[in-house]
């Protein structure tokens, strides 16, 4: 009987103190990555997660600025094809324009510091590369790109990349719950820094 009393207790302990039924974020995951070696120096969104890479038909890369130049500086861009229409995966990002703001389909992902709107992405077949609006905010000195990634029936991934010169690197938080209830915001300075400089 004291057996039972003492794994009663045990059981009751466990029950309130894991789980009251107010904890969102069971299956939400980081990553944090830093993609500036090689030809991996982009972000792309596969069927599990995301990675290091530029071979999904939508990623976040690095680009030449002007393609006739032997050496031209690089921005940051995203880069789509004509299938990127059929796959259902939507983009929403962050804009602080308010004239796109004020235009654009608006995503509400609850009390974040970020100031402006998460704006929808819509992809265009006769566009294959477009600029993605940098974001600063000096006062808390949230910086980089910043948007969600919805993968049709898998996943939701919050992410801000730092992209400067040849570097790339990002972290999101990744939402398996299907919602768009993130814990926090991400920070690409989590992810560890490969190099100290680069050269092209």
């Amino acid at each position: 009987m004291k057996k039972f009393i003492i794994i009663m207790i045990i059981v009751m302990i466990a029950f309130y103190g894991c789980d009251n039924g107010s904890d969102f974020y069971d299956r939400e995951i980081v990553v944090s990555e830093d993609c500036t070696i090689g030809d991996l120096v982009g972000l792309e969104f596969d069927s599990d997660s995301l990675r290091c890479g530029r071979k999904s038909n939508v990623y976040f890369g690095l680009g030449e600025i002007d393609e006739s130049m032997l050496f031209s500086p690089l921005g940051f861009y995203l880069f789509h094809d004509s299938a990127s229409i059929s796959t259902l995966d939507s983009i929403w990002i962050l804009e602080t324009d308010p004239v796109k703001i004020s235009t654009c389909e608006k995503l509400n992902i609850g009390q974040m510091s970020l100031s402006g709107a998460f704006c929808l992405h819509k992809f265009d077949n006769t566009v294959k590369r477009e600029s993605v609006n940098y974001y600063f905010n000096s006062e808390n000195n949230d910086r980089g790109y910043y948007f969600i990634y919805s993968k049709h029936a898998a996943y939701k991934a919050f992410c801000n990349v730092e992209a400067i010169d040849c570097y790339l690197r990002y972290s999101c938080v990744v939402q398996y719950n299907g919602t768009y209830d993130f814990s926090k915001i991400p920070n690409a300075d989590d992810a560890e820094r490969k190099l100290i400089g680069c050269v092209l």
